[in-house]
């Protein structure tokens, strides 16, 4: 499985972007969630600079009004640096009015950019787990609701674990549908008041869900911590990813 990073050293990338690039990946890291910064300045001179250092870019953020109301613009952010997803971080599902609906935009959507190449992938949080309707988790529904050949879901497995439910049985439930997985950990699981914490070192089963992840054949897996704890952003990923490694998740 390829790893990728989101978030964690933004602070560093203030102060050094590119310097910062060249640590995590000499580490090891080989592709980079949330890179609009490439689209700064001299796109084509970013992507070369970028992929010298042996990273991707991974996915275009887009939000749910983004979504309705500047899809043109998303999709020529995708194509700018090559991105093969786009991914939608969070959505309304306290009724099953709001799951309609998301569910409505997501297939609109993911038919535009499935034409494009471009994979639309919905992430989780713990709400979708925790909230049900007639029995049904959110999650379920959305997935029910929505076309599996434009549609797909970037799972998050401390985020599933935080919500009551089983990583390993939720990626089971998915397979084929799930592009990436982000991967992060807490203190504890279940839990109302995530304590986040580096990678391999809370109660999120990583190895575990991992495993199921490389068995069913999931590219990447994107490393991540919501909040900073006792570490820096770069030993935040540095601990993360020499965790997997030790394990023999990664190479």
């Amino acid at each position: 499985m390829n790893i990728g990073l989101i978030g964690i050293v933004g602070d560093e990338y203030k102060v050094d972007l590119w310097g910062t690039l060249e640590k995590v990946a000499a580490l090891g890291y080989r592709g980079i969630e949330g890179c609009e910064f490439l689209l700064e300045g001299d796109v084509s001179e970013n992507l070369k600079r970028f992929h010298g250092l042996g990273l991707q870019p991974l996915t275009v953020s887009a939000s749910l009004q983004d979504l309705v109301e500047d899809l043109d613009g998303i999709r020529h952010k995708a194509a700018s640096i090559r991105s093969p997803k786009v991914s939608m971080w969070w959505a309304p599902c306290k009724t099953r009015q709001e799951l309609d609906d998301v569910s409505q935009v997501l297939n609109k959507a993911g038919q535009v950019l499935i034409q494009d190449g471009v994979k639309l992938c919905y992430h989780n949080h713990d709400q979708e787990f925790r909230n049900t309707f007639r029995g049904a988790a959110a999650m379920d529904i959305l997935a029910d609701q929505t076309d599996p050949d434009s549609v797909f879901f970037e799972l998050d497995i401390a985020w599933i674990a935080i919500g009551g439910a089983d990583p390993v049985t939720i990626l089971e439930r998915f397979a084929g549908r799930v592009p990436c997985i982000h991967i992060k950990d807490v203190i504890e699981a279940p839990t109302r008041e995530p304590k986040w914490t580096a990678v391999g070192t809370g109660a999120v089963p990583i190895e575990q869900a991992m495993r199921k992840a490389l068995e069913l054949g999931i590219e990447w897996g994107v490393v991540e911590q919501d909040r900073l704890r006792h570490l820096t952003g770069l030993e935040t990923a540095t601990v993360s990813i020499l965790n997997l490694k030790e394990r023999g998740l990664v190479r």
